[in-house]
């Protein structure tokens, strides 16, 4: 996939990526070719290829450039202290990304948003720093991977939630407070 800074072959990319997720409004993924794809960006098949070379990619381009959630480096939200914020951050993310969203979660291809974020976070060195080695890992997996289910869900349950609901349940989640109580205990109720 290119990588390069010339505003051409850039724009290009844009008009390609944009293609597809206009495509996807209205036919599945798989039924969507090369060729279609050409067509509706106005790009040559040659462009495409020396800019993309596969489908795959430009969905995974599409999602690095207009819809991956990355902390900024100002932002302490990712500081362990202050998980809160960053869990009212991403609940925005999606309600902000609700529509390409929806189009991965009907296409099943919601590992892309996974792989751009989980790549992103580990790179991004103000997303709890000082843990490193596996243990970063592991954090990253976790979060990434339910940062995901619950973009997900929020998707394939008819995208009701708000802003303060998402943040709540997602504190809840990575706060472990639904294991507070022990399964079956109804005495801590």
């Amino acid at each position: 996939m290119y990588k390069g800074t010339n505003k051409t072959a850039l724009f290009s990319q844009n008009l390609i990526g944009d293609a597809m997720l206009h495509l996807l409004e209205d036919r599945p993924y798989a039924g969507i070719s090369v060729s279609d794809l050409c067509k509706e960006a106005d790009v040559s098949r040659q462009t495409f290829y020396s800019l993309f070379g596969s489908k795959e990619n430009v969905i995974a381009y599409t999602i690095k450039n207009s819809c991956c959630f990355i902390p900024a480096d100002s932002d302490c939200s990712c500081r362990s202290a202050r998980f809160n914020l960053f869990c009212r951050h991403y609940s925005k993310f999606i309600l902000e990304h609700r529509h390409l969203l929806e189009l991965l979660v009907r296409n099943g291809m919601m590992h892309f948003i996974y792989d751009e974020q989980y790549s992103s976070l580990m790179d991004c060195g103000h997303f709890f720093r000082g843990v490193t080695g596996d243990s970063r890992i592991f954090l990253v997996d976790f979060i990434t991977s339910g940062m995901n289910s619950i973009a997900k869900n929020y998707v394939l349950t008819g995208c009701h939630d708000d802003e303060e609901r998402l943040t709540g349940l997602m504190c809840r989640l990575f706060g472990g407070l639904y294991f507070t109580h022990s399964f079956g205990d109804t005495s801590a109720d």
